[in-house]
């Protein structure tokens, strides 16, 4: 009698969470940026009934939890934002972090020099010092944190990942920041080991909530101007394993640690050696995947669908700040999701007007600040990352979705029940679509080369 009514009431309650998710819903937002209006509300309309190829959300159909949408902390994105008065720069680090902003809870941070730092340093460049008793985050305390702090003021909870791009330069095979290979005696991968475990508590102690650290940027090259260090997949297993995860126990450190971040997309080049490996894989938490990488994702968690992934960088570009480049990246962000991507991560938050690093290497930015006029400019990339990390909440659930005349969308079901169907119409012309809801429809007629977010509570 008892599995009876326990199989009443569970269809009960299946019936009654169906009727909910297929419901009117109580309000409806669109927000819709274009190259001339960004981040404007428009207006949708009812029609009778849903068409054939309506758009259709099905919340019952989920996938990947969303960790949260961010960018990277560089240098000389704190040196230009310090060049402005406190009013521009708190109203820029607000436009990027606060919820009523672009809402970024979740940013990465270089251990150490990396392409868009002031310059070349370790956070102990003392060879042989085995022991780590010049080590010492001075340095970050001059710029990184400074600027992590600042962020913190409009998302208090705001977490932060880190992983270097090169190790202390005596830690290398040539003794340099770039073009070297890690070396793989003990000694120095024991060293290494416990410098990582001494920054996740130098940094925490500093009331920065530093959630995850990945082992080494792009650690298939080292051929670039910017610190890079070169790793096999094998040697990476071997440090993650014999070293870095031990110390980190022996130490009482409680971290996320991730495989990252990846830029090729062969999986027996450091998936496979790391996830793999019986001893290390059970003990890695996600996979981070650079824009090179991106078939890695979809391929990643099929063969280990309990780990999380990551999009850890987007492309780079040459300083353009174009629009077409914000529709290719508004299209990533809905591919990545649409492969299991947790959490999504543009590369340079905030540039100068020039747009260089100090190897004279020009890229795209999420905002320029132009030192002489003493202005702030929103690029276009900014609106393609506001479309989700203002909308799409950390605890979101990806969900189903099908029909309509979009090639690029994808939706989510936030915590508080509200719906996210965002998609892109990159052609020339306006394009009609309906989106499903309950036993009517909504009306969008959408602009060309648009971004669109549509809301439903």
């Amino acid at each position: 009698m008892k599995s009876k009514i326990s199989l009443i009431a569970s269809l009960l309650l299946a019936c009654s969470s169906f009727a909910q998710t297929n419901a009117e819903p109580s309000s409806v937002r669109w927000i819709c940026s274009t190259e001339k209006s960004r981040w404007q509300e428009l207006a949708t309309t009812n029609a009778a009934t849903p068409e054939t190829n309506s758009i259709k959300l099905d919340p019952q159909t989920t996938f990947q939890t969303i960790d949260g949408f961010g960018g990277c902390f560089n240098e000389l994105a704190w040196e230009a934002l310090v060049s402005l008065p406190a009013e521009k720069r708190e109203a820029a680090l607000k436009e990027l972090f606060a919820p009523e902003g672009a809402n970024f809870t979740l940013c990465r941070a270089p251990l150490g020099a990396n392409d868009f730092s002031l310059g070349w340093y370790s956070l102990d460049e003392t060879p042989g010092d085995y022991k780590m008793k010049h080590f010492s985050i001075e340095r970050n305390r001059e710029v990184l944190i400074p600027f992590i702090k600042a962020a913190m003021k409009y998302q208090p909870k705001l977490g932060v990942w880190a992983v270097p791009w090169c190790p202390p330069s005596w830690m290398t095979t040539n003794g340099r920041y770039r073009q070297g290979h890690i070396k793989s005696d003990p000694q120095t991968l024991a060293a290494y080991a416990l410098y990582f475990s001494k920054f996740v508590q130098a940094w925490r102690a500093e009331g920065i909530n530093l959630y995850a650290i990945h082992p080494q940027n792009e650690p298939l090259l080292n051929d670039n101007l910017y610190p890079q260090c070169k790793w096999t997949g094998a040697e990476m297993n071997l440090f993650l394993r014999d070293y870095l995860l031990p110390q980190l126990k022996r130490d009482h450190v409680k971290i996320e640690v991730w495989l990252g971040t990846l830029v090729n997309d062969n999986m027996a080049d450091y998936v496979e050696p790391v996830l793999g490996d019986p001893k290390t894989g059970p003990n890695i938490v996600g996979v981070g995947v650079q824009y090179g990488g991106q078939k890695l994702l979809q391929a990643t968690h099929d063969k280990y669908p309990g780990k999380k992934l990551a999009q850890t960088e987007t492309e780079c570009y040459g300083g353009w700040n174009a629009w077409d480049q914000s529709l290719i990246t508004f299209g990533h962000i809905v591919e990545d999701t649409s492969h299991f991507a947790s959490s999504y991560f543009f590369w340079n938050m905030v540039l100068d007007e020039s747009g260089l690093s100090r190897w004279n290497w020009r890229q795209n930015c999420l905002i320029t600040v132009d030192r002489r006029s003493q202005t702030v400019n929103y690029n276009a990339e900014f609106y393609a990352m506001k479309h989700f990390s203002a909308t799409v909440l950390p605890g979101a659930r990806r969900i189903a979705v099908s029909g309509g005349p979009f090639k690029e969308m994808v939706a989510f079901q936030n915590t508080d029940g509200s719906k996210v169907l965002a998609f892109a119409n990159d052609t020339a012309q306006t394009v009609s679509a309906t989106v499903a809801v309950g036993a009517t429809a909504l009306r969008l007629d959408v602009p060309a080369q648009s971004l669109n977010t549509v809301i439903l509570r």
